[in-house]
């Protein structure tokens, strides 16, 4: 079986470079066909037009960047607004804390001490001169 399927695809493959060659008559390195000349584009005479069909002006360009800026900036308040409602209510900034009442007063205290205690070794440092 093995040797029928190897002798089939053998045949194949022998046959195939003479089927190619018959399409192509010169090969791929044959002559090339001359090359056609362009024919010239007609130019219009009416510029009234050119103006107005303008698609790459800086006018429309300005306009698509406005355009997007608000875009992005709308959705930048939806998202922010929809995260605020979605926050439950024990996780919710409460408007009359201040910064320094919420978690962050232990924090402030332990930099108080801590310069109260470098400013105590700076004047022993001086006393001890």
């Amino acid at each position: 079986m093995f040797r029928r399927t190897l002798i089939i695809a053998l045949v194949l493959a022998l046959l195939a470079p003479a089927a190619a060659s018959a399409q192509g008559g010169g090969g791929a390195f044959g002559p090339l066909p001359p090359a056609g000349t362009p024919e010239p584009t007609p130019v219009s005479e009416d510029d009234s037009n050119s103006l107005t069909s303008d698609l790459g002006g800086r006018q429309t360009l300005l306009i698509i960047g406005g355009l997007l800026l608000v875009a992005f900036v709308g959705i930048g308040v939806f998202i922010s607004r929809d995260a605020r409602r979605a926050l439950p209510e024990r996780h919710r900034p409460d408007g009359r804390r201040l910064r320094d009442q919420g978690p962050h007063k232990h924090k402030q205290q332990a930099k108080a001490r801590a310069r109260a205690r470098g400013k105590a070794q700076k004047d022993a440092r001086r006393r001890n001169r």
